[in-house]
Formats: C-alpha cells, structure tokens, sequence
C-alpha cells in the first residue's frame, strides 16, 4: 500500500510511502544512478539521510490530507556501510512520543538487508 503526500522534494527522489502504524514508518527508495555519490554505485549520504527523515517524520505525525503535521528539530545519522543495490528501505519507530515532541530512531538497510544507517530524530508536531 502506498501514501500519498504533497513533499515534492519527496517525490522528486522518489520516496514512496510503504507503511505507517502506530509504531513508526516505513519508507522505500529505488536506487537510480541520479542518486550516486562520486563512487559509482554508492548512494550518497544525504539521499540516506533524507530517506530516514522521511520515514521518521511520518511516524512521529502521519500526513493528513497529504500535509506534514511535524517538522524536524534535529537529526543525526550513523553511516554503518555503502548503500548499494535495487532499493533503500527506512524504518523507523517512536523512541518517546508526549506533548509537542517525538523521539525517532530509523534504521536503513539495503534489498538484501544489509544495515546502511542509522538515525536519530526530534520532531515538533505543528498545526
């Protein structure tokens, strides 16, 4: 099942939305050349970095109606190894969810499961 949303950045990378419940997000990317860092067939860090924002602030606040309800606060990211293949997959999960703040954690493999990354974030639900 996909999600639509209005992020045009999202979908100019080609971020789908695959899941949302109420523990977190799952986000898939299909690796194109476009997306190479000088390494030829290495994804570049800030398209990883991006996916794991994607899928972390739609499990801290899904869309409604297509629009984001949170923004991120800050976010780190651990790069563990290359990110190569058919696709990149982030999902992420709620460490801490109260009041105007979410705590994220997601998690980056590639199609044959290697962990590429890891992330943490803070976002801030808006209206």
């Amino acid at each position: 099942m996909s999600y639509e949303t209005k992020n045009k950045f999202n979908h100019y990378l080609g971020i789908q939305i695959e899941s949302i419940d109420d523990e977190g997000c799952t986000a898939l990317l299909k690796i194109r050349p476009e997306l190479y860092n000088s390494i030829e067939g290495v994804v570049h860090g800030g398209v990883t970095s991006t996916l794991a924002d994607v899928a972390m602030g739609h499990g801290a606040a899904p869309h409604v109606d297509g629009v984001q309800k949170c923004v991120t606060v800050e976010s780190k990211i651990n790069y563990l190894a290359p990110a190569r293949g058919e696709y990149l997959k982030a999902r992420s999960r709620i460490i801490k969810s109260g009041g105007k703040l979410i705590i994220m954690e997601a998690q980056v493999t590639t199609d044959d499961g290697t962990l590429v990354a890891i992330a943490l974030g803070t976002y801030a639900r808006v209206k």
